[in-house]
């Protein structure tokens, strides 16, 4: 029984892995609430006091997405996620989620991010 039920949980994690939805940035508003895989163009991005916001698929107020990094996750970072993704095409892994009429997806760790 217990290797079944190691067998089964082996099973789906890999299924769940190979699985992962690859999108565009201007696709986003039909993911909402699943996880998946945006790559684009970095825009523009802004520092704030509690928060590190990328923008994809356009600058503000016109981006496609928004990746936040809150001030707590942001020590996992080799520098200020901000500037380090300035200028470059990314690739970032997470749950699509809405935020006053505009989607995003927050990164709580690096590898969630790279750089294409």
């Amino acid at each position: 029984m217990k290797k079944l039920s190691l067998i089964l949980f082996i099973c789906i994690t890999a299924y769940k892995a190979k699985s992962q939805t690859l999108i565009l940035a201007k696709d986003a508003a039909q993911y909402v609430g699943k996880s998946v895989s945006v790559c684009d163009s970095v825009y523009g991005t802004k520092a704030l006091e509690k928060l590190s916001l990328i923008n994809l698929g356009g600058a503000y107020p016109k981006e496609l997405l928004t990746i936040v990094v809150n001030k707590e996750d942001q020590a996992k970072f080799t520098s200020e996620p901000a500037s380090m993704f300035m200028g470059n095409n990314i690739c970032v892994t997470g749950v699509v989620t809405e935020f006053k009429g505009k989607y995003q997806i927050v990164v709580t760790e690096p590898k969630q991010i790279v750089v294409k």
